[in-house]
Formats: C-alpha cells, structure tokens, sequence
C-alpha cells in the first residue's frame, strides 16, 4: 500500500499511512517499503521535517540497508545536503547502479557539475568491477542510460565539450544513443557547448522524438539566436502531430518558441502565436508564457504594452516571471518611472532577490540618479542580500577551469591578468574604447578599465588563448549576462587573435568571429530579469 501511494503521487497519503502504521500500530515496515516513504518523503512540500525519517531508519536497522541508502541520499539531495548524500554514499559497504545514479543526480540538480563529472569517472575507473558483493550479487558498474541523460546536462552546463563527445562515443558504444531519453540529452548538450550543428545532426539522426526532443531543438536554435529555423521547426512538429504523429506542442513547447522569436526580434511572430496558441493548440498561457511575451515586447521597446500584459495577467498567477522581465527591459531602455514600479512590486514579493535591486540600481546608475543608486545599494545591504558573482568555465584537456570576476586565486592567475593589460593596449589601437558606464561605482576612469579587464569570460577567454594552439575554437560558459565592454571587447579580441570565441551567457550564445558577433549586438536589448555582470560594490 504505502508504494502504491507513493508510486501514484499520493505522497501525503503514504506518509499518513505511514504514521499510522509506526506510531499507531505498532507494526514494523520492510526496507522496500521504508524506501517508499522516504520517496514519497522528498516529493511532499507539506512534510517539513524530513531528516525526521532518517531517525526512523535508525530506529528500524534500516541504516545498512542499501535500498534505504539510496532513498535517503535521493532525499538529502533534493534537499540540498549533498555533504550528507555523499557521507552516506561513501559510507556504504556495497553499491549498485541506483547508487552512483543517485549521487551523481543529486550533484546536478544541485549545480555541482564538477562534482558530478568527478563522479562519472570514478564510476568509469571501476567499470566491470564492483563493491564488496558477494560473488552471487556481483553487478558490474557500467553507465547506463539513467546515468548518462543525468551526466549530459552537467556537461552542458559547465561546457565541457570533450567530456560530453567521450559520453557521446561511449553511448555509442553501447547501444545506448538509440535512447530518446539519451538522444534528447545529447541533442541539448552540443547545443549548450556551442556545436549546434552536431546538436541537429543527433535529432536528424534519432530513430523516434517524443516532445521533450522538440522542445530542445527548437530552444536550441533560439538559444543560438536562429528564431526563423526554431520558428520552422515548430511548424514541422505541429504538421506531424496533424498527419497522425503522437508529438504535439505542449506549454514547454511555447516557452522555448517565445524565447526564439525574443532572441531574435521576431515580435510579430511571437505575439500572434500567443493569441492563438487556446484556439489554434488547445493550450492556454501561463505564467511562464506572459513572463516570455513580456520579455519579447519589452525588449524591443514596446514598454508600454509590456506594461498592459502584465496588468492583464489573472490575479490567480505568479506574476514574479513577468515583473522581472518587465523591469529588466525598463533598465536596457532606462525608463525611470516604470522601472520603479517594476522593482517595487517585485521586491514587495520578494525582497531577497539581488537582482531586483541590481536592476533598480543599473536604472538609476544610467539616468545619472547617484544618490537613489546608492539608497537601493544601501537597503540591499542592510537586507544581507549579497549578488551573485560572475564566473565562468572553459575546458582544457580533462580539467574544466572556473573563473571568479577578479579571480586571483588560479595558479595563472598573474600571467592570465598581464596578459589582458597588455592586450588591453592593443584593443584600444584597434579602435576598443572600454565602456566604464559598466562600472556602478564611483572611483577613476583607470580603476574602472581594471575592473572590467577582470570580469570572468575575459580572464577564460585569456586562459584559452594562452594554453590552447592558435586557430584553435574557446567555448565559455557563464553564469550570468556578458555586459556591455566584454561583449565589444570579445568581438575586437576575435579580430586580433584571429580566434573563433564562443561565449554561453544565461540568456544566449555569442559566436564571436573576426570582430563580429553572431548576435548582431541585438542582444544589448534583452534582459529579461538577468543583471549584468558589472562591478557593482555595496558601500
């Protein structure tokens, strides 16, 4: 019973039934069962307490148990304790496939892709061998497709291009790229390391696409700034739906269509695909869809209808989505008033957010408005809300490298920040002039060309010019929005180094080649809630 709860979603019931069984009753539960709950543990909000179940497993000497194991490192890291999964993990005395799929999972949903690449290897070093089974129970660790559809996106997100073609041939290897699940994986992953060509080659080369295969492609080529093919693509699924075919847009579908026609100013398009999208597919838009559709009218200067969409939105929906790309697009076209307003309502919801005040901030900074700047700044530090700091990866050899704004720490650390000095000097004769107003705090202009040589990507993008022959491709990942002088610095440095330079921001790709951007630096007016990486101080 208590798994039928759980595995039909009814994860109240089963921790009520639970209960019942323990503390009324007085009966004893199996680890079968016992890993049941702890399932239906992780999944149910309204159950607070949830390390409490770990004192039950202690209690019913369930604590070797290895089914209860994985339940419970399942369970710590949907909470976010991965310390704690990993105590367990490497406390176990025998493992099986679930356990290094389970750990590896908790790494990635968690963000800790290095972590969970980490893993993947150590997992790869025992392949064909195993824990401390007896011989009966002896299961070989080899990959499966769980653990590579969980591994890709760690890939992905850290834009570790060897490490996901090395999964790709493994996958081949072994029969596993036939998987849709896996396929779907893959097609996600080249697109996020920058290679959207080998991305489309997987999705042609697929045997069977479900939805989720779609949704990627087509967020793939809007990622990438290619709205007209996602565009394309989107009417190719809707006409094989219509000829009979099981793929049929879904809500996903429409955000990844949305952000398309966002990122490459198809507004017409949009719009008209968000006011038929009820009669024409049957699905009405949500939170999500307005937050989308008010980035897309924001973002190309239509504030005021932005405005309205928002306004129109039912008062039963979360209206954080909208309202952060609604400010984010008041702060590229430095609308003071509505900005405001924006920021306002948001911090009303949610006034630990850094970006809200970052935002606000920028607006101020750019109309001029130094003393209101300073007050948000002031306020965002008395509320403890700290920004998040820029960073980005690039892989080099096995090694994936991370990079802090400022970094100092990396063991080239003084050559990469010589390096950029005197490049620096020959941007400027190439006609760079640094863009200080990316700078939100009042020192020299000298300092403020300092701080911005420091931003993350420029100190990969270093690292890759140093260490990799010339000609030779640089693919950045960062965590948040390139600013304004990386951008029109990065495309000079393409030009000088005569490099391909491929950057993956929160919002986009910048494919970077002889002083010219993929983007064709439309992307100056898309912001959708994202700050900017700009040195910004709390005084």
């Amino acid at each position: 019973m208590l798994a039928g709860y759980t595995q039909n979603g009814l994860y109240e019931k089963a921790l009520a039934l639970f209960m019942e069984m323990v503390e009324v009753s007085g009966l004893f539960p199996t680890p079968t069962s016992m890993a049941s709950v702890l399932s239906a543990c992780v999944h149910c909000e309204a159950f607070a307490d949830k390390q409490i179940m770990h004192g039950y497993v202690v209690k019913l000497g369930f604590g070797m148990d290895r089914y209860v194991k994985n339940a419970l490192m399942d369970m710590y890291s949907r909470m976010g304790k991965t310390d704690i999964s990993r105590y367990i993990f490497d406390s176990m005395e025998s493992r099986d496939i679930v356990s290094w799929n389970t750990m590896i999972t908790g790494y990635v949903v968690c963000g800790s892709h290095e972590d969970a690449l980490a893993l993947l290897h150590d997992m790869q070093q025992l392949e064909g061998k195993n824990d401390n089974y007896e011989d009966e129970e002896r299961v070989p660790y080899r990959p499966n497709s769980i653990s590579l559809m969980t591994i890709l996106p760690g890939c992905a997100s850290l834009a570790a291009l060897a490490k996901g073609r090395e999964i790709h041939a493994y996958a081949i290897r072994n029969a596993l790229e036939s998987d849709v699940a896996v396929g779907s994986a893959l097609v996600d992953m080249y697109a996020k390391c920058g290679c959207l060509n080998l991305s489309r080659r997987v999705f042609d080369g697929m045997p069977s696409k479900n939805v989720i295969t779609w949704n990627v492609i087509i967020m793939s080529y809007g990622m990438h700034g290619r709205g007209k093919v996602a565009l394309e693509l989107f009417k190719n699924m809707v006409a094989e739906g219509a000829q009979g075919g099981e793929v049929k847009p879904n809500e996903v579908t429409f955000i990844a269509i949305f952000a398309a026609c966002s990122h490459s100013g198809l507004v017409n398009d949009g719009r008209n695909l968000f006011h038929k999208m009820k009669d024409d597919h049957g699905i009405g838009p949500t939170a999500d869809h307005y937050a989308c559709v008010v980035d897309l009218l924001g973002q190309a200067d239509y504030l005021e209808e932005a405005y309205q969409l928002v306004n129109e939105m039912p008062p039963d929906f979360d209206k954080v989505g909208a309202g952060s790309s609604f400010l984010g697009a008041c702060r590229i076209h430095q609308n003071v008033e509505l900005g405001e307003i924006a920021a306002n309502n948001l911090l009303q919801l949610e006034p630990d957010v850094a970006s809200h005040y970052v935002l606000l901030s920028n607006i101020y900074s750019s109309a001029g408005l130094w003393e209101r700047a300073m007050e948000v700044r002031k306020n965002m530090k008395e509320m403890r809300v700290q920004k998040e700091p820029g960073c980005s990866w690039i892989e080099f050899g096995d090694v994936v490298h991370k990079f802090m704004a400022g970094d100092v720490s990396h063991p080239q650390s003084e050559q990469l920040h010589g390096f950029l000095e005197s490049l620096s000097e020959r941007l400027k004769k190439e006609g760079y002039v640094p863009d200080t107003s990316c700078v939100l705090h009042n020192v020299g202009e000298e300092e403020k060309e300092n701080l911005l040589c420091g931003h993350s990507e420029r100190l990969a993008i270093a690292f890759g010019i140093l260490n990799t022959p010339p000609g030779t491709t640089i693919r950045i990942a960062k965590n948040l929005r390139v600013c304004n002088d990386c951008h029109a610095a990065t495309k000079f440095i393409s030009k000088i180094m005569e490099r391909e330079i491929i950057v993956r921001d929160v919002r986009r790709f910048h494919h970077f080649i002889d002083g010219t951007c993929s983007c064709g630096d439309y992307w100056k007016t898309q912001l959708r809630g994202h700050v900017l990486d700009v040195s910004f101080a709390i005084s």
